[in-house]
């Protein structure tokens, strides 16, 4: 019988695939997202000092409201663009982390494009 890879299997795969082309830097961090059943996150993060430079998330404590749905993303993202503004952040690479560009993912960019980030 054949077996089927698990679809975390393959969203790390797809991770690895991504991360292995694209890179953040002072200038232009890279906005990383995490998604799970309940929350969402979200960070800036300088590779080259392997450093996070702003992070938000639906686990907060000033966050109102449920983690896992679409108008929790696009808090999230306006959070983590208002954070990068006040760093003089402006231009970002996205990173999905491997996840489908759907829903979550795709409100959380959504909210970080309002909220001034340009990618």
């Amino acid at each position: 019988m054949v077996s089927k890879p698990s679809a975390k299997q393959n969203r790390l795969k797809r991770r690895a695939r991504v991360r292995g082309k694209i890179s953040g830097t002072a200038q232009r961090p890279r906005l990383s997202v995490f998604r799970s059943a309940k929350h969402i996150y979200a960070q800036l993060i300088d590779d080259v000092a392997g450093v996070t430079l702003a992070a938000a998330s639906s686990m907060d404590k000033d966050f109102e409201g449920n983690g896992g749905n679409k108008e929790a993303a696009k808090k999230v993202g306006l959070a983590v663009a208002e954070k990068a503004k006040a760093k003089g952040i402006e231009e970002v690479v996205f990173d999905r982390g491997g996840f489908i560009y759907h829903g979550r993912v795709k409100e959380l960019a959504e909210g970080a494009r309002e909220g001034g980030l340009k990618f």
